[in-house]
């Protein structure tokens, strides 16, 4: 009779990309992966360098690549006023508490915002992100800008209520899961501790370090929109070749 073994495989592919419908995801990248060298301990190896995956580091959000700086007001979420915005439309009654505006942030998709600077001679009465007030930020003669956002979860920024209990203040910036790390963990497969064997069907060197192989992904990343990796799962492979070993 006929009996027949299946195992998981050991080579992990995956081909990452752009989402270029949306000019808001145009962050993250090739240096979301963090890469180790290993030394390969086999005698023939002549200290054969491995790259292997240790971890993913996070991209800079919308807010940053965006130009917004810690201190500045956000004034409309997709048109809609809030916070220091209130006083620029007559009529438009108070502004949302700070909860309310962070559900707005949460609940649209995409997102186009609107901050509020102090121009140069306003900013000697401003000193903290709290001292935001409608005497320490004339939002009339404040300089202004737009940036998008695919949703909350891509912005990258943490608000606080100003000092006059109204605006909508950003008080610091933090990281977020970029592009790789989302596709990747999608894919529910095991990439952290894998060897990377291939960069667009072209098996990685052993004689190149880490920052080469960035270097070559961010490359192809800017002009394809797309790289194509390939991953081994070592101790599995390993696994499988004992096992074939036995049977033999």
């Amino acid at each position: 009779p006929l009996s027949l073994g299946f195992v998981k495989p050991y080579l992990y592919n995956i081909v990452l990309e752009k989402n270029t419908e949306h000019e808001e995801e145009s962050f993250g990248g090739p240096t979301e992966l963090v890469f180790k060298e290993v030394k390969s301990a086999a005698a023939s190896s002549n200290n054969e360098n491995r790259i292997v995956l240790k971890d993913f580091a996070l991209a800079e959000g919308a807010a940053e690549t965006g130009g917004v700086f810690v201190g500045d007001n956000l004034a409309f979420v997709n048109g809609i006023p809030v916070g220091a915005g209130c006083r620029l439309l007559a009529g438009c009654g108070p502004s949302p508490k700070l909860h309310e505006v962070i559900k707005m942030l949460k609940q649209y998709t995409p997102l186009a915002l609107t901050f509020a600077r102090a121009q140069a001679k306003q900013t000697s009465t401003v000193k903290t992100y709290l001292t935001s007030s409608p005497l320490s930020l004339d939002i009339e003669s404040a300089y202004t800008f737009s940036i998008p956002a695919a949703d909350y979860s891509h912005l990258g920024c943490k608000f606080v209520t100003g000092m006059n209990g109204v605006d909508v203040v950003v008080k610091d910036m933090s990281g977020v899961d970029g592009p790789f790390q989302r596709q990747m963990n999608a894919s529910k497969q095991p990439f952290i501790g894998c060897k990377l064997e291939s960069v667009d069907g072209e098996v990685v060197p052993s004689y190149v370090n880490s920052q080469l192989i960035v270097n070559a992904m961010k490359r192809r990343w800017a002009a394809n929109d797309r790289v194509e990796l390939t991953f081994c799962n070592e101790m599995h492979r390993d696994a499988l070749c004992k096992v074939k070993s036995l049977d033999g």
